[in-house]
């Protein structure tokens, strides 16, 4: 009788890409255990500029926060050793599968981004608008208009005064529809 290891070996191209749940802020330690384990761990993280106290910082967050992506031949096979990793709360399933993520999807992430799967959207520095701040909406049912910058509003948006009718009326929009004069 001929064993199935020997009628099918072991062959890295058909492993599939796995969703994992992590514990609570501890997905750095479940990916270095796991990888630790010999396993093959995708873990995309998102490096952005965040606004704090009125100044720009850089934040490197996880992508997908408590999830990180494994490839795996069956992944049954490797349970045990995977739930016992530090870090590691499940392997996402629906109904009695495990939940494969398409090769396409991690493709396409890792594409974007650098060899520490850190997607940069720091490259392109947002423009913080000064209050008094003459701008042209670049974007939205408002397009064209020139306006006033009020203030900042979060992150990603501004409060914009914009003259209609004969007066000022105060709008919000996304910092990406509005350009500097």
């Amino acid at each position: 009788m001929v064993s199935a290891h020997a009628r099918f070996p072991y062959n890295a191209a058909m492993d599939d890409w796995y969703l994992l749940m992590t514990r609570p802020r501890q997905e750095d330690r479940a990916k270095q255990h796991l990888n630790n384990l010999g396993f093959e761990v995708f873990y995309p993280r998102l490096l952005s500029h965040q606004l704090k106290r009125g100044m720009q910082q850089k934040v490197l967050s996880p992508l997908f926060p408590r999830y990180l992506f494994i490839k795996l031949g069956e992944p049954n096979a490797h349970w045990s050793s995977i739930r016992s990793t530090r870090g590691v709360l499940k392997l996402i399933r629906f109904a009695d599968s495990p939940a494969k993520v398409p090769e396409s999807i991690i493709a396409n992430l890792q594409a974007l981004a650098n060899e520490e799967a850190v997607i940069d959207q720091t490259r392109e520095k947002p423009h913080i608008f000064a209050a008094g701040e003459q701008v042209e909406i670049t974007d939205s049912s408002f397009k064209g208009l020139q306006a006033i910058v009020k203030e900042q509003d979060g992150e990603q948006r501004v409060i914009l005064l914009i003259t209609m009718l004969g007066k000022q009326q105060a709008v919000s929009l996304p910092l990406s529809a509005v350009a500097a004069i």
